[in-house]
């Protein structure tokens, strides 16, 4: 069997990894996984200072009055189903519109809506209602707007006497990704995605780069090494510059 043959048996087999040979490579790219590393923690960085929205958060407690003076258990599973009830009340055309046009709100009626959300805590009869906006000044006056609006239609609808627990005040502590997560998040985004480069190209490197690789695929031994004198193929080409530029001259 020759060496050509041989050679397209093992190409046809199942490819192997050596998990040595793949370290090494990564060792000696390290810089390169250094960078990556760096350039990822700046676009989070900056992705956090500057693309994206800071959003604030405001929250306001109604507590819903029982006709008894004693809460049951089942007052409080009523009180849990009428959650989405009342989230359609406090979050209705009538009185999104009403806080739009008291606040002054450059909002579509659906786009306020989104902003609010409403939702009952396990085993209360309290809504919180709660407004995100990228003005905490705004966030605060939509949910305390929007609880006003929504208690009088409770009394309307149920004749009850809602209690404002808490009303809404301004929160200037920015909610979502911290500058932290965003800047780890991008690093190792970074690290991943020059990873995945060095490793997808030392994958489709189908040359040998030792004499063991060599042998491990071939199974022939090797008889002799040549070895490269980098010195002596720097003077050869410029041995070779020389002459072709004697050559134009002449």
């Amino acid at each position: 069997m020759d060496l050509q043959q041989r050679f397209k048996e093992v190409n046809d087999d199942e490819i192997e990894i050596d998990l040595k040979a793949l370290f090494l490579k990564f060792k000696s790219l390290w810089y390169v996984l250094v960078i990556g590393f760096l350039v990822g923690t700046i676009v989070g960085v900056l992705y956090y200072a500057v693309l994206s929205t800071p959003m604030y958060e405001s929250s306001s407690l109604v507590y819903l009055r029982s006709s008894s003076k004693t809460i049951s258990l089942q007052d409080l599973q009523l009180s849990s189903n009428l959650t989405q009830d009342y989230e359609i009340i406090f979050k209705s055309r009538p009185n999104m519109e009403g806080v739009i046009n008291d606040l002054s709100l450059d909002y579509t009626y659906e786009q306020l809506s989104n902003l609010i959300t409403v939702t009952n805590p396990d085993n209360t009869r309290i809504l919180k209602v709660t407004v995100k906006s990228a003005n905490p000044n705004e966030a605060k006056n939509i949910a305390n707007k929007v609880v006003e609006y929504g208690m009088d239609n409770i009394r309307e609808i149920d004749s009850q006497e809602p209690y404002l627990v808490e009303k809404a005040i301004a929160n200037t502590k920015r909610i979502g990704a911290s500058l932290i997560k965003l800047a780890a998040i991008g690093a190792l985004v970074g690290l991943f995605i020059v990873g995945g480069v060095i490793f997808a190209l030392f994958i489709l490197n189908d040359t040998f780069t030792s004499v063991d690789e060599i042998e491990s695929t071939l199974g022939l031994p090797v008889l002799a090494v040549i070895a490269e004198d980098k010195s002596l193929a720097y003077a050869k080409r410029t041995k070779r510059k020389k002459k072709k530029g004697s050559a134009t001259r002449g």
